[in-house]
């Protein structure tokens, strides 16, 4: 039988009632402090449940703002749900907010479900399930994930793909899903969020371990924060990725992989639903991934390369998100936003690399834009002054390059072969000077990709030099 603890307004006592007789109804014993009988001590009958209780439910309700005990009974539920590992799931109705700290969790909102209603009986089903182990869905609605999740992130019970959109695309979305679950393959979405779950956590989770990261492209999410941060997060531990365009331009961030074309904004097709688990297969076993039959002049395809142009994000937005980034310390992220708003700024997002030639094209004021920003953030520690401070480049061949790389502990030794990103980035460590790194962890499939690295870095720090960016 499950434990539950109701930690409640007291103003908010009927309507609580009512929810703790129907999680009776479905089998739930639930402490409710109305049952506490004549003569018992009220604080230690509060204490002896929290300290036996299994899970936790918070209602915010009208009544909850004003009531300081019961305040104070919402702050030890949460602390002991989190210090145990427990279930904690908010409640919301009558249009009450839900507390900062509450709000990382994935809550259940009763707004239009009165009491005696099928839909309350059904939310307090999908709560019950939950409880449980079962899989219901929360059927959140799509809005922002929120920030700083607990560590670590473990492997899912089951590596799926994760199929990312805007909330003006959760249609389109939706149908998407729907359409790789018939093709028998592991999927997961906003849309698989069940109530309690850490909403940052569980998506990175997913995204982290995912086979294969699948992003509906569009205006709407050219713009989606959510969308930028699934993408960066992806990119970040190198996971395959297949974009399907719906609507405008590829998206800035994958501006330099192929995607399939599904601008008529029907399903996905037979042939690239058939490469999709393709990908998938290949990522579990740890083959090499197989490539799309791109468009010839005699075969055309409904894939298409990546010489397609890119949607264009103004500096000002793109320098929005970096800022952002960094304001919350996600250094990987903010790296990634770095290395992709030089690469637009040279019209280089198709190819993803910066060559001499490019130099020119990188604004003095968007470089010296880019060190503020790090500076700022770093209290000096980061950006490319600090970078020049402790190794400055002297030259454009590859002994500067490794000069620099090995002195910013971008390698430990000149013949050490530099990790995969996610590794990559873990050595900064505080490590002085190395964020930005210039790194695209997206073309180092590429057997070349080295040398692209190399060829940015050295494009960007000789501009630097040239627009006095020195320590």
């Amino acid at each position: 039988m499950v434990e539950l603890y109701l930690a409640y307004g007291r103003a908010d006592a009927e309507w609580v009632r009512k929810l703790w007789r129907r999680l009776h109804r479905h089998g739930v014993e639930a402490f409710f402090d109305e049952l506490i009988l004549p003569g018992d001590s009220v604080i230690h009958s509060l204490e002896q449940a929290l300290r036996d209780t299994t899970a936790g439910i918070a209602v915010f309700g009208p009544g909850l703002a004003g009531d300081r005990w019961a305040l104070t009974e919402y702050d030890a539920l949460l602390r002991s749900c989190v210090e145990k590992g427990l279930p904690f799931i908010p409640v919301t109705f009558g249009g009450a907010p839900i507390a900062p700290f509450a709000r990382d969790w994935a809550w259940v909102d009763f707004a239009d479900a009165g009491p005696g209603g099928e839909k309350f009986d059904h939310l307090v089903a999908g709560v019950v399930d939950t409880l449980r182990g079962g899989g219901t869905a929360a059927e959140l609605p799509e809005r922002d994930v929120l920030r700083e999740p607990p560590r670590p992130l473990r492997e899912p019970e089951r590596r799926s793909v994760v199929v990312c959109y805007a909330p003006a695309d959760a249609e389109y979305g939706r149908g998407l899903v729907g359409r790789v679950q018939e093709a028998g393959l592991p999927v997961w979405s906003v849309r698989s969020l069940r109530p309690g779950d850490r909403l940052v956590w569980t998506t990175r989770q997913q995204l982290r371990h995912a086979t294969v990261v699948v992003v509906v492209m569009s205006p709407a999410a050219q713009d989606s924060e959510d969308v930028t941060r699934m993408i960066l997060e992806a990119q970040w531990h190198e996971r395959p990725f297949f974009p399907v365009l719906v609507a405008g331009r590829r998206h800035y961030l994958l501006a330099d992989l192929w995607c399939a074309d599904a601008h008529a904004g029907g399903p996905l097709g037979d042939g690239p639903l058939a490469h999709l688990v393709a990908l998938h297969e290949a990522a579990l076993s740890g083959r090499p991934l197989p490539e799309p039959e791109l468009p010839s002049a005699s075969a055309p395809s409904v894939f298409r390369p990546s010489g397609a142009r890119p949607g264009r994000v103004p500096a000002s937005f793109a320098l929005k998100r970096l800022r952002a980034a960094l304001a919350e310390r996600e250094f990987e992220h903010a790296d990634l936003l770095t290395t992709t708003l030089l690469l637009e700024a040279a019209n280089r997002l198709q190819s993803g690399v910066l060559g001499r030639r490019d130099a020119a094209a990188l604004s003095c004021d968007l470089l010296a834009g880019l060190d503020e920003l790090w500076a700022a953030a770093t209290d000096g520690r980061m950006g490319f002054r600090a970078q020049a401070a402790i190794a400055p480049v002297g030259g454009r061949g590859h002994a500067g390059f490794l000069a620099l790389s090995t002195g910013l502990g971008w390698r430990v030794s000149a013949d050490e072969a530099v990790p995969a990103y996610r590794e990559f980035a873990a050595r900064a460590l505080g490590r002085p000077g190395f964020f930005p790194t210039l790194r695209n962890p997206r073309g180092e499939q590429r057997m070349d990709w080295y040398d692209d690295w190399t060829q940015t870095v050295l494009t960007v720090h000789t501009r630097l030099r040239e627009c006095g960016v020195r320590p």
